[in-house]
């Protein structure tokens, strides 16, 4: 069993508690700063390199693309199926869903695309989205 440092328990701890959303690394660093204890930028990276590595975390491309953002991956099998991101809250939503591997099906052998085995589409939650007032 790999070396497990104080700063990889905690950010695994953290990670393992929401595995239903993903977290950039600003995200990280500020959920687990605690008064005036702030962990270290490349402290986190490498952590959650080491994470990544040993397939406990799994990484996406963050909308903006121009980020990453993590998620516990143990004892979850996201490689086969859509998501659904809440732009807000970050809640994730896995699509064990026959409609969406149809269209997967259907986008491969209609135009000759294939989508990446994780997907993720970005959206708001019904806990988001206001109501809407009857006119």
């Amino acid at each position: 069993m790999p070396y497990m440092t104080n700063h990889k328990k905690r950010i695994l701890d953290f990670l393992s508690r929401h595995h239903e959303r993903h977290f950039t690394i600003e995200e990280i660093i500020e959920e687990l700063s605690v008064g005036d204890t702030r962990p270290g930028r490349s402290t986190v990276y490498r952590q959650m390199s080491a994470l990544l590595e040993d397939g406990v975390v799994r990484r996406f491309e963050a909308p903006d693309q121009k980020s990453f953002v993590y998620q516990y991956a143990v004892g979850i099998d996201c490689e086969h199926h859509f998501h659904l991101k809440c732009s807000r809250c970050g809640k994730l939503v896995h699509m064990e869903c026959d409609q969406l591997r149809e269209v997967q099906h259907h986008i491969l052998e209609e135009h000759g695309f294939r989508i990446g085995g994780s997907s993720i589409i970005y959206g708001i939650c019904a806990d988001c989205t206001p109501a809407v007032s009857a006119h």
